[in-house]
């Protein structure tokens, strides 16, 4: 039987995780469905605990590469080793809900080039704290990314990057699309090779749905790009998407504004605060140089908003920051149980 969906998993020292990934796999595959494994040159016990697994599941495959090639080759060496129809994206530390799969087979006979699914985000420990919006409103909405009217309300809805395909494990992509795009060099580094692919096939037609249903769950608190500080986790986020914006669509088209607008969403004060406080506790590690561009750049518009941030970034000290956020909470808890009390 032909494989419709190859689930595909790029992995790095990913021995405590991958079996919990694994395990809310395999268990709902059958012969429509096989599971890849790609492994960059891990020095842990990824190996050992990958040749448990192949040994007890026949659609399961592992390949491993002599050397860490980084997020961007690995996940296209990966791909290349599927057979699917489709393939569905997934890091080796989230977790697929049960039914995930069937889910998924559905949607993709509506014949999509790409599938946004939506997730929880829960602690290292995989405990759930919220559900992680993607578009507003949060329905499911199907745009031909190549037609321009099309194209600029699903920009527009966009509340997080993961609308412009920032979550690897919410993406299920036909294997054919991928195919026919490329990964370009001036990303191939930059973590986002695959959102540079995507983007690079707008102009020949690609059409993306987002499912708003919870498949799967992240595991947070595990974020492998954070491994040289905070602030330069920030920077790959900022000025890969601001250069992917300005690449892809040009710096003053509407694209680039909601693609910036979301990037301001997701870095508010509050983060640049605490980068802030960290750059003074871990000056080894952190650059403030770095973080004061970030900040620029992020808010560089001539909103009330940007400037306020600026010079909130400025003046306010973090502490000072989590104090006044703690009592305006307190503040209107208080003023709500006033009210009801009174009515």
């Amino acid at each position: 039987m032909a494989i419709k969906l190859s689930i595909c998993i790029p992995i790095y020292n990913c021995g405590e995780f991958i079996g919990q990934a694994l395990d809310s796999i395999l268990p709902q595959s059958d012969e429509e469905i096989e599971v890849v494994v790609y492994d960059g040159g891990s020095t842990d016990d990824t190996s050992t605990v990958m040749g448990k697994y192949v040994s007890t599941w026949p659609n399961l495959r592992y390949y491993r590469g002599a050397v860490r090639g980084g997020i961007d080759a690995d996940l296209a060496e990966c791909v290349g080793y599927a057979n699917g129809e489709y393939c569905w994206l997934f890091s080796g530390d989230d977790v697929m809900r049960a039914g995930a799969i069937k889910r998924a087979l559905e949607w993709v006979k509506r014949g999509c080039d790409i599938l946004i699914c939506k997730h929880t985000i829960c602690t290292k420990e995989m405990i759930t704290m919220h559900e992680q919006p993607v578009l507003q409103p949060d329905q499911t909405f199907i745009a031909n990314l190549s037609d321009a009217n099309e194209r600029v309300e699903w920009f527009g809805r966009a509340a997080t990057t993961e609308a412009f395909f920032s979550f690897l494990s919410g993406l299920v992509v036909r294997r054919e699309k991928w195919q026919s795009g490329e990964l370009p060099e001036l990303f191939r580094k930059s973590c986002w090779g695959h959102v540079a692919r995507f983007f690079g096939l707008i102009s020949s037609g690609l059409t993306v749905c987002y499912i708003a249903e919870v498949w799967l769950d992240q595991r947070g608190d595990n974020d492998s790009f954070a491994d040289r500080g905070i602030v330069n986790r920030f920077r790959i986020a900022i000025e890969g998407y601001h250069g992917m914006a300005d690449c892809y669509f040009g710096h003053d088209s509407i694209e680039a504004f909601h693609i910036r607008r979301v990037i301001q969403n997701e870095f508010k004060l509050s983060a640049f605060l605490f980068a802030k406080m960290q750059c003074k506790r871990r000056p080894e590690i952190e650059s403030k140089l770095l973080l004061d561009k970030l900040v620029k750049m992020t808010w560089s518009d001539k909103s009330a908003a940007g400037y306020l941030t600026r010079i909130g970034y400025l003046a306010i000290p973090y502490g000072l920051y989590v104090a006044v956020r703690f009592l305006y909470r307190k503040l209107k808890q208080y003023l709500f149980r006033y009210k009801h009390a009174q009515a």
